[in-house]
């Protein structure tokens, strides 16, 4: 061994020489550094020596390496894949390679062993050393005359380097299966599932094409039958006359797969949905490239029929009802599908209404919020006429969103339908008042009620004087109205602001107004706003040309309804509400002892409790009434307080009286703008009516 030069761990009967030819001894090479820094290499060169540079003083130096077998491994003759299990057509063409990084120090020894642990190596290796200074090598391995089972091949070093570190072994399986076969996981599948497959009989590494023939497919536009899943390489659709490979069914003779041996066996995965519900044949061929080959050139070798049942459709919203403008979710489940397409029929015809809904891994589908009156597509004219008519779904791969579909054809595909009814939206409104007010200083009021199918009404506000003012009202999906603390406007000034000082006060009539289904106020004309004819239009039309002309109270809303409920084939709806408008109050009405409730004020005797009620157009919870008992000096000696009413405004409150002297008190309500006060008496003893009962 000369400077420089690598030697491996487990090495022996070196000799290492200097440019000079003079003999160097492994000892007086030592490790130039890391941990064993200074350790001086010894004969043979330890199996767990430590790897690196080894010098003498005078600069000669050795490199150790662990030597390694990288490739240990049984090919088919040609191939550059490891083969673990071969047939008996491939037996004897097989080599065993082998890669090194040794080469130039010791060449590699293949030993072959049966299952019994028997050497077997001359009877099925020609040469069993492998010989290359680089490493690399090979060498011819025959099974064709041995009996099935498992071989191990064994790679050492030839002479010194068989330590265990370095031997590697590869275990081969000859099988008596030679014949190429289809096999399917399930005898019958649903529209839907995913059917698995297996090539069977095969040689590893090579490839054989699999396919399903056009008379079979669903449809004329499917874009895949078979899965690029397990050992396929290659999907699509091919004429048998042709290599060529094409991404769509259509006019195609076949769908194909091309399957990778692996072993013997090959996996891949069949799409039932794309697929009529019929009987299927699959076919797989003679081996070939990992591409497409002309499959007229190739034999079948095979084939295995399966059953395709029809998948289920189910349409479980909207159900038989639909108001129209309304929103819905349009949801069911498809065992077959990848999306589905909802359509309405009127008469012979199925007409689009919501196309492409797609269908999860679930089976589900789902589209929130569909106004199916107003879809943009053909049949969304069938949800805008009152009446009973069909809705039903179907597989979009048969459909592919046409706007009409034939009645036999739409049955005739995987589809399901329903009867619906399509009816006009009612309108039901209201302001709440308390005690049929709204005060000027609380100035606002909840508004709740229902309008399915529209997004908004208009609110118009009529005072006493005429003067006007018109707002939005927002309607939530599923029809509702819940507002809270909406503000009293103030009335219009003529140019559609609404800032002309609040209404007066006296009755005030609130209209809500609603289109129905021709989604249009009036007659589809509102005056001066051009061919905008919706609520907007209206509330822009009354804050600028009502609110401009100065009508009294009853003019103005006879004109409001001439525009809109009364107008040519108008089909909107009016709430009218009537509320008076005015300054807050709150009075009391009633004291009486509890055990004797009576109108008006009446005595009470200490130690009963004492009830003191009234009246208030306040808003509960957003005010409180305090209430005091005050004596002659006006003194407070009992107080209490509420924030609950009814919308009648009817308050009420207790005392206890055990703490009052009989003698004449005031009871006196504050709700923080407004006081009133009642002159009441506590004596001593309640006297009880003639009839003996307790005056209640």
């Amino acid at each position: 061994m000369y400077n420089g030069s690598t030697i491996y761990q487990g090495e022996d009967d070196l000799t290492f020489y200097d440019e000079n030819g003079s003999d160097i001894s492994a000892g007086a090479l030592q490790k130039t550094a890391g941990n064993n820094e200074g350790t001086s290499l010894t004969q043979p060169i330890p199996e767990d020596a430590a790897t690196g540079t080894y010098a003498t003083s005078g600069g000669f130096s050795m490199i150790v390496q662990e030597p390694r077998i990288t490739t240990s491994e049984v090919q088919i003759n040609g191939t550059t894949s490891d083969v673990s299990q071969v047939g008996p057509s491939s037996a004897d063409n097989l080599t065993i390679n082998g890669e090194w990084n040794f080469g130039e120090a010791e060449n590699l020894s293949i030993t072959v062993e049966d299952e019994s642990g028997t050497d077997i190596t001359g009877e099925v290796v020609d040469d069993p050393t492998l010989s290359s200074a680089d490493g690399v090598d090979e060498t011819a391995f025959d099974l064709g005359g041995e009996d099935s089972g498992e071989y191990t091949v064994i790679f050492e070093g030839a002479d010194n380097l068989d330590q265990d570190s370095v031997v590697e072994e590869y275990t081969i399986e000859l099988t008596t299966d030679d014949t190429v076969g289809v096999e399917t996981a399930e005898d019958t599948v649903t529209q839907g599932t995913n059917l698995e497959y297996t090539v069977t009989g095969g040689t590893n590494g090579q490839y054989h094409i699999v396919t399903v023939d056009s008379e079979d497919f669903r449809s004329n536009n499917i874009d895949s039958v078979f899965r690029n899943v397990g050992d396929t390489v290659e999907v699509g659709f091919a004429d048998t006359d042709s290599n060529t490979r094409y991404e769509s069914a259509a006019d195609r003779d076949v769908a194909y797969a091309v399957v990778e041996i692996d072993g013997t066996t090959g996996t891949g995965s069949i799409r039932s949905q794309s697929l009529d519900d019929t009987t299927v044949t699959l076919d797989v061929y003679n081996a070939s490239g990992d591409t497409l080959t002309e499959i007229d050139s190739l034999e079948s070798v095979d084939d295995m029929d399966f059953d395709v049942e029809e998948g289920s459709l189910t349409l479980d919203s909207p159900d038989s009802q639909y108001t129209i403008g309304s929103e819905v979710d349009v949801n069911g489940t498809a065992t077959s599908s990848d999306a589905v397409d909802i359509y309405a029929r009127d008469n012979n015809q199925w007409e689009l209404v919501v196309e492409n809904i797609n269908v999860d891994s679930s089976d589900e589908f789902e589209e929130e919020d569909v106004t199916l009156s107003s879809t943009g597509n053909q049949g969304d004219s069938i949800f805008q006429q009152t009446g009973t008519y069909r809705i039903g779904a179907i597989d979009r791969s048969e459909s592919n969103g046409s706007d009409t579909i034939q009645t036999s054809d739409f049955s005739s595909a995987t589809s399901v339908q329903n009867s619906i009814t399509v009816v006009e939206g009612e309108l039901s409104a209201q302001l709440e008042t308390i005690n049929g007010q709204v005060n000027t200083l609380d100035n606002s009021v909840d508004i709740s009620g229902n309008a399915e199918g529209q997004g908004q009404i208009a609110l118009v506000y009529v005072d006493s004087r005429g003067d006007v003012a018109a707002q939005t009202v927002d309607v939530d999906s599923d029809g509702t109205i819940d507002i809270d603390d909406r503000s009293i406007p103030e009335a219009a000034d003529g140019d559609g602001n609404l800032d002309n000082g609040e209404f007066s006060e006296g009755t005030v009539t609130a209209h809500f107004i609603s289109v129905s289904r021709d989604d249009s106020v009036g007659d589809g004309q509102v005056p001066g706003q051009g061919s905008n004819d919706d609520i907007s239009a209206l509330v822009t039309w009354v804050n600028d040309e009502v609110a401009e002309r100065s009508l009294n109270a009853e003019q103005a809303r006879s004109l409001i309804v001439s525009e809109t409920t009364e107008d040519t084939a108008s089909d909107d709806l009016m709430i009218t509400q009537s509320f008076r408008y005015t300054e807050s109050q709150t009075t009391v009405d009633s004291v009486f002892p509890e055990e004797a409730q009576a109108d008006g004020i009446n005595p009470v005797a200490s130690g009963e409790t004492l009830v003191a009620t009234g009246e208030t157009n306040l808003r509960p919870d957003d005010n409180s009434i305090t209430v005091e008992i005050l004596n002659e000096d006006g003194d407070s000696l009992e107080i209490s307080s509420t924030d609950e009413w009814e919308t009648t405004g009817q308050w009420n409150t207790t005392f206890d009286t055990s703490n009052l002297e009989p003698g004449t008190y005031t009871v006196e309500s504050d709700d923080g703008e407004n006081t009133d006060r009642a002159e009441i008496e506590i004596v001593e003893e309640r006297q009880q009516p003639d009839d003996g009962s307790d005056g209640s």
